[in-house]
């Protein structure tokens, strides 16, 4: 029989749809399933004799390779939180679990099965239409926007891996921070009878009372944020408050080499099953310049996703703020060749209207692009740089005989080690790009690694650039597959996405049935009065070409964004470089108006939920 706390009356009564005072009846003919994080709750393939409420807990959905052996992780289709239930398709259809959930961390679950479901659904036959519901949403949230790594994250462990001052100060500013988001109850072994707990410390204690647990969950239901400071590592209280969260902010002094004891604890956290996500939060000294070292911290942290908080930069410790609430805003800038200058005029827009950039990624030149704002650039900087390397430098025109490529690379390549050294994981920013293996097809996402290699493969757009060679293997350009990666943008820890598209989809005509000849189009360029023939040219043909094979990825990538932005620079050449004021500017008076009405629609709708 079910223990009859209100946390669990009110799930039950809520699920029903009956009075809280009715729930009894129904508490004796359910019983508990306790399940430790890390554990398999059921596996695809398994018979679908039950369905379960999660009480408190946190499960994810996960679909595994069909076959064991097989080197693909699972795709993450979702997660279950407080008063969902789980497993009512395979109940009601008699087939077989068609996924896999396992917790995320300890979870309480009420598990019905088709015994008690048949008795129950004679005193309440409303459950079947409840049941019923619970299947169309989950297969409405299969086929509709649903960021994996966006999810209402609720209770956070700081595991500190030095106990340093500037850890200390970064705990206490990030809880003011999140203040911004809901309440903020932050829990500490010493001092857990200030907040009210049922004992005042458990410091010196080798078990987590029963009655501080039951407390720990009804303070869940009644804050926004439940925070666990680790303290001592490998001791009673840490190791509970790391099985209880559903984040895990690992911090840590970046010159600092301590932490053994606790990346340790953090390493044998539920062995290999450990599902709790991973924030390596890496503090970088005042006297800083270009941060480096960040290779061997996830090397030993091995985290999901990293951010690096620089001193006195309090808008960093907001981005982390912002992250950990589900408010952070991802940008995605597509390729377009020249016209991706309009990138700049975005991101000017962005900085005036104060709209924070929390992650970045990006396809092409898109992706050369987003290097300003990555590196933390002011908008003249990233400006003056963009303008620099494709107005001064030209690239586009560095032409070579056309055995592989129309242009050599050579000045592409000088521009990018001149502007882009370094690491992409030393970035003050996340970012991301992609590029598409030449001899499979399959797509690559760089996250870390040499920052102009990665961005050299990114733009290396097929017959205008030679491949560039990444892993013994020859890459292309991102765009011939996907030219807006917004959904890999989905999979990061964003809350909102803004998408840029500078890509051509407008059909025009042409005053002749066939392509005159190339030595008509020769003598109408080199003799007076000659009839000009509006022919695109060589590079810009294979530009075109490469835009078109990603043109239907584009359209399903602008309804997964939250706000797609179509600069009007489509009146522009594709190796139209000399026309970049105008292209920054043309960009720039659009995404200010457009941004403008997305806040106010924001703000209107928060105002009325």
């Amino acid at each position: 029989m079910l223990q009859s706390d209100k946390k669990t009356r009110d799930i039950i009564a809520k699920y029903f749809d009956i009075g809280v005072d009715a729930t009894d009846s129904l508490l004796g003919q359910l019983e508990t399933c306790h399940l430790p994080g890390g554990e398999w709750l059921f596996r695809q393939g398994d018979p679908g004799d039950s369905f379960y409420f999660l009480v408190w807990g946190r499960l994810q959905v996960l679909l595994l390779p069909e076959s064991s052996g097989a080197p693909d992780a699972p795709e993450i289709l979702g997660e279950v939180t407080p008063g969902d239930s789980v497993g009512e398709i395979s109940l009601l259809t008699g087939e077989r679990r068609t996924a896999s959930i396992r917790a995320l961390r300890d979870s309480l679950l009420i598990r019905v099965d088709r015994a008690a479901f048949e008795r129950l659904a004679k005193d309440h036959p409303e459950l079947v239409m409840r049941l019923a519901g619970s299947v169309a949403s989950v297969l409405h949230k299969r086929t509709s926007r649903e960021p994996a790594a966006s999810r209402n994250i609720k209770t956070v462990a700081i595991l500190s891996l030095d106990d340093s001052p500037s850890i200390r100060e970064f705990s206490h500013k990030l809880v003011a921070s999140l203040q911004t988001w809901g309440d903020v109850l932050m829990l500490t072994a010493d001092k857990l009878g200030d907040s009210g707990a049922p004992v005042n410390s458990l410091e010196d204690q080798q078990q987590v009372p029963d009655a501080l647990k039951h407390w720990l969950h009804e303070r869940e239901g009644d804050t926004r944020f439940l925070m666990f400071d680790c303290g001592k590592p490998g001791s009673c209280w840490s190791q509970f408050a790391l099985r209880q969260s559903d984040l895990i902010l690992v911090v840590a002094d970046s010159d600092s080499r301590a932490g053994g004891e606790s990346i340790d604890q953090l390493k044998g956290l539920n062995g290999d099953t450990s599902m709790a996500r991973r924030m390596l939060v890496l503090l970088q000294p005042a006297a800083a310049g270009c941060i480096s070292g960040t290779a061997s911290w996830l090397e030993r942290v091995k985290p999901d996703n990293h951010l690096h908080v620089r001193a006195s930069q309090f808008r960093d410790i907001d981005r982390v703020s912002r992250v950990i609430s589900g408010n952070a805003v991802g940008l995605v800038l597509g390729g377009g060749a020249a016209r991706a200058i309009a990138h700049v005029g975005v991101i000017k827009a962005l900085k005036e209207l104060d709209i924070p950039i929390d992650w970045l990624g990006g396809a092409s030149m898109g992706a050369i692009m987003a290097m300003g704002p990555a590196r933390d650039w002011d908008p003249d900087r990233t400006y003056a740089t963009a303008k620099r390397a494709l107005v001064k430098d030209r690239p586009f025109t560095d032409y070579t005989l056309p055995l592989v490529s129309v242009v050599s690379g050579a000045r592409m390549d000088r521009i990018l080690k001149r502007e882009f050294e370094g690491l992409i994981e030393d970035l003050p920013l996340p970012f991301f790009c992609i590029s598409c293996n030449l001899d499979s097809g399959a797509l690559n996402v760089h996250e870390s690694g040499s920052l102009a290699q990665a961005v050299r493969a990114s733009a290396a757009l097929p017959g205008v650039f030679p491949p560039a060679v990444v892993n013994e293997q020859l890459v292309v350009d991102g765009s011939v597959i996907n030219n807006l990666p917004v959904d890999v943008m989905l999979q990061k820890p964003v809350g909102k996405i803004i998408a840029v598209d500078v890509s051509s989809q407008k059909q025009y005509k042409v005053p002749y049935e066939k392509v005159p000849s190339a030595w008509s189009i020769l003598a109408a360029r080199m003799l007076p009065g000659v009839k000009k023939h509006r022919v695109p040219g060589l590079t810009t043909i294979i530009l075109k070409a490469t835009e078109l094979g990603s043109l239907a990825r584009v359209r399903e990538a602008a309804e997964q964004a939250d706000l797609l932005l179509n600069p009007p620079v489509r009146r522009f050449g594709m190796t139209q470089v000399d026309a970049f004021d105008e292209i920054v500017e043309t960009s720039y008076e659009y995404a200010k108006v457009e941004l403008e009405a997305w806040l106010k629609r924001s703000s209107e709708q928060k105002n009325t939920e």
